[in-house]
């Protein structure tokens, strides 16, 4: 689980730090404040896990240049990115694995870079204390701490132990280090999901990809790949109680039966039933467009999971709003995920934690 998320110079936020709890989290902010810039920051990190470069194409958010994501498009300003995460059974029993006998706390990683002059810094913190801190400086390749040693790599992997190969026999803090990077990275391991505002714009594209070659558990980058979910969902046999659950969930929106299909080739295209009639998705209410895709996920995503939605209140009311917000808080606690949206609209959902952002 996602504990904490500290940002800095990225997109709209000069410095934001906030704390999250298990279940549902919804931020709420005016215009400006930084909600969505929050989000695609901690999403830019977890797309770019295991990557030995940032990646701002990936499945999950695409920036398509990095300059975009510099606030004031500053390419000499400092953006950084710390995650703070609880150590749950499953990155538990990596950390033994790898020998680091620790049963519950929590793994601090920030990943800071310079655009204008290639500098990366890099740190791993283990129950608050700080196992190593890392990085390219002035073209040098260095730890940092513990002590100044020279790395034999440029440690732009994120979030991996590769970034950590020294040129001599490390410190034992630096080898705990490795273990605790390749624990974290393998421990979120399929478990975080991004459902971006950008799930508006997808839904009218034709694609080439093939249904069976998806992802199990993820509706895509964006939300770009729902329809082909949806096609993959509604023809193996598997999925039947998942469809079952997505069509219960959608009767908030008088939605009544749901399909997809090729109308050609490598042209995939979503149906809706309201009213005893049949339409295109696509030319479906806002509210529709919006609430499938992350109501796919609920359904989708396994245990423990973690699941961003930047605006869960497009196309809704105060209303509909509340009515989704119960479903999502219903998810989040039967299946344990934990569940970070933002909204322009102040939930009334008595459950969620409330996250006031104002990033003056």
């Amino acid at each position: 689980m996602l504990i904490k998320a500290c940002v800095s110079n990225f997109k709209a936020i000069r410095d934001a730090c906030v704390e999250f709890s298990r279940g549902l989290n919804v931020i709420v902010g005016p215009p400006s404040s930084g909600k969505s810039s929050l989000l695609e920051a901690i999403t830019l990190i977890m797309q770019s896990r295991g990557e030995d470069v940032l990646i701002i194409e990936g499945r999950l958010l695409m920036i398509h240049d990095v300059v975009d994501a510099l606030r004031n498009l500053d390419t000499s300003s400092r953006v950084a990115v710390s995650l703070k995460f609880s150590i749950d059974d499953q990155i538990s029993s990596f950390l033994k694995d790898t020998g680091v006998n620790v049963n519950s706390g929590s793994i601090t990683y920030s990943y800071s870079f310079i655009h204008s002059s290639g500098n990366v810094e890099q740190e791993v913190w283990l129950n608050d204390n700080l196992l190593a801190a890392f990085g390219r400086v002035n073209d040098k390749n260095l730890i940092l701490k513990p002590e100044i040693l020279d790395l034999c790599i440029t440690p732009y992997h994120v979030m991996h132990e590769d970034a950590l190969e020294t040129c001599s026999d490390p410190p034992d803090s630096v080898k705990a280090a490795k273990a605790v990077l390749f624990s974290l990275r393998q421990g979120l391991r399929d478990r975080f999901f991004f459902i971006g505002e950008n799930r508006l714009a997808w839904w009218k594209r034709t694609f080439e990809t093939t249904v069976d070659l998806l992802p199990d558990y993820s509706v895509g980058g964006d939300a770009q790949y729902t329809v082909h979910q949806l096609s993959r969902m509604l023809t193996v046999p598997s999925y039947r109680e998942q469809v079952k659950e997505i069509l219960s969930e959608m009767k908030v929106l008088n939605i009544e039966d749901i399909t997809a299909g090729f109308i050609a080739p490598n042209r995939l295209m979503g149906f809706i039933k309201a009213k005893g009639s049949w339409g295109i998705l696509y030319n479906a209410g806002l509210g529709v467009r919006s609430i499938l895709p992350f109501i796919i996920q609920l359904v989708l995503a396994p245990r423990g999971s973690t699941i961003i939605i930047d605006g869960v209140d497009i196309g809704l009311n105060e209303e509909l709003l509340e009515n989704i917000l119960s479903t999502v808080s219903k998810y989040a606690e039967t299946k344990d995920l934990q569940v970070i949206a933002s909204s322009r609209l102040r939930p009334r959902v008595n459950n969620a934690s409330v996250i006031e952002l104002n990033n003056s």
